[in-house]
């Protein structure tokens, strides 16, 4: 290991000593989030709004995108000097490489945050849409039922009542009207106005 070291010009021990400590670092982050730690919350994004580009979530500076930047860099720097490139098209190129990462990291971190969900519904949202009866509703609300409908791209099964003057019966298609406060579901029947 030391020969090695002995053998880098100094240009290439300069970018090591970024490589280094970055690669370990990021080592160090991916096992503690293999064990739950450190996924995202505790992740201390620097807050200032110039960094930020765009009001589409897009925060290009994180510290994993950073210490990302400065391994790829590093080792960039390091490989890329031992090429027939001259010193400054490989510091270029290497520098060129760390931003790429970053800009390349923190989209990929946007498009992971589109697919986290709270998992929350909101049965507001089922007004106006069509469901199937699953268990009977008795009818003018004296107790209640279960309809199934797709919601929010789930498909769920609610409770629900009904102001009908009819049973509501398996199998029965239903329009949702409202939704109590409690989250049961208001239907009728599809074919009442």
């Amino acid at each position: 290991m030391l020969n090695w070291w002995n053998e880098l010009m100094l240009a290439q021990q300069i970018f090591a000593l970024i490589a280094i400590p970055s690669t370990l670092i990021l080592v160090i982050q991916t096992i503690l989030l293999l064990f739950g730690i450190g996924d995202g919350d505790g992740d201390a994004d620097l807050d200032v709004d110039d960094i930020e580009v765009g009001d589409d979530g897009l925060a290009l500076f994180s510290i994993r995108g950073i210490v990302a930047m400065l391994c790829v860099a590093g080792w960039s720097g390091v490989a890329l000097l031992e090429t027939a490139l001259p010193q400054t098209f490989s510091v270029l190129i290497a520098a060129l490489l760390g931003v790429a990462t970053l800009v390349g990291f923190a989209y990929l971190m946007k498009l992971v945050m589109r697919l986290q969900s709270s998992g929350n519904l909101d049965y507001g949202n089922s007004i106006g849409h069509v469901a199937q009866v699953y268990l009977p509703i008795p009818p003018a609300g004296t107790a209640s039922g279960k309809v199934t409908l797709t919601l929010q791209e789930k498909y769920i099964e609610v409770t629900a009542i009904t102001t009908a003057s009819e049973t509501l019966k398996t199998g029965a298609y239903v329009r949702v009207v409202s939704v109590s406060e409690s989250g049961v579901l208001v239907v009728e029947p599809l074919n009442q106005n």
